[in-house]
């Protein structure tokens, strides 16, 4: 088994893949570059992980229209303490305008995700849902998704794989003892992208939240703004839980809970594969990117520490348990 974590990003990236003539023009482009270090540690195979990389964030943007860069600096680490590992600044907002945020960024038609999630008795609610003294954060990627900064080319995060595992590169024949990488960067470029909670974590002294927290129930009107077991994704305010959130230690609050093979869930194992599924479409949409032709869901039930435009670094962590 294994988990996801975060580590410190690099310099800003430029080399951009390439997006299908099939994409509209509006299009989200996922922009790696190649620290010396994935070079020096994936060395013969370190054209399939290049290629590996392109396909996993090709599969992301092809589900999205956000017209942004999400700039990533890409890592390769020795051994097998790591699987994979994202780090990715993040900057302080109020609730209130993270709420305005999202509610200016909804793009779908009348019962899409982002409509409920944003209309009355949808999980985005009027009143900041937190107790005390705390703080709401967006990753750097997802401030720019969501219309809260411009775009820009500078680096929005950093991820990172461990070499020493035996991967699937390119999801043909994939054998019991291989890991499907293309699965675990899907699940790190998407941390960098905003999919990340802080679930009340002391940040600077003050417990965090993001905007993916807000979408966490424990039951109809009931929100679990902390991490554990019975927390649940839900955009209609917990009247339908979709699916739930990880409570095992050692994995993140915002991933799945273990179940279906899922590139978002907490855990993996080799001889899987993870692929994007459904509900991981739908959190991305929620939390500021705009899905492409979204359908309206049937129902079921499935420290670097700033203020305003100061931003904190957050990992999260792969590795083999």
């Amino acid at each position: 088994m294994a988990r996801p974590g975060c580590s410190v990003p690099g310099p800003a990236g430029d080399l951009a893949i390439a997006i299908a003539a099939s994409l509209p023009a509006q299009a989200l482009i996922i922009t790696p570059t190649y620290a010396p270090d994935a070079a020096a540690n994936f060395g013969v195979n370190f054209a399939a992980f290049q290629s590996a990389f392109a396909t996993a964030s090709s599969l992301i943007t092809a589900n999205f229209t956000d017209n942004i860069h999400v700039n990533i600096t890409v890592h390769g680490a020795a051994g097998t303490s790591i699987l994979g590992q994202s780090n990715t600044p993040i900057f302080t907002t109020s609730y209130g305008a993270m709420r305005a945020a999202a509610i200016a960024d909804v793009t779908g038609p009348a019962g899409s995700d982002d409509r409920v999630a944003t209309g009355a008795g949808g999980s985005i609610v009027a009143v900041d849902p937190a107790p005390g003294n705390h703080n709401w954060w967006f990753t750097k990627a997802q401030r720019k998704a969501i219309g809260a900064a411009a775009d820009d080319l500078t680096n929005d995060g950093d991820v990172t794989f461990g070499a020493g595992f035996s991967y699937n590169f390119n999801r043909i024949g994939q054998l019991p003892s291989q890991f499907d990488l293309i699965g675990v960067m899907m699940h790190e470029i998407t941390e960098v992208m905003g999919r990340i909670g802080l679930s009340g974590g002391s940040i600077g002294g003050a417990p965090g939240y993001t905007l993916l927290d807000d979408f966490s129930y424990t039951g109809p009107g009931a929100k679990g703004l902390g991490g554990g077991f019975g927390n649940f994704f839900s955009i209609n305010h917990g009247t339908t839980l979709l699916k739930g959130f990880n409570g095992v230690a050692g994995g993140d609050t915002r991933d799945w809970a273990s179940g279906t093979n899922d590139s978002f869930n907490a855990f993996t194992s080799a001889g899987v594969q993870n692929d994007l599924s459904l509900v991981d479409l739908r959190v991305m949409d929620v939390i500021g990117y705009d899905r492409l032709a979204a359908e309206v869901p049937e129902p079921g039930t499935y420290a670097l520490l700033g203020l305003g435009l100061v931003g904190l670094m957050v990992s999260r962590r792969r590795s083999q348990k």
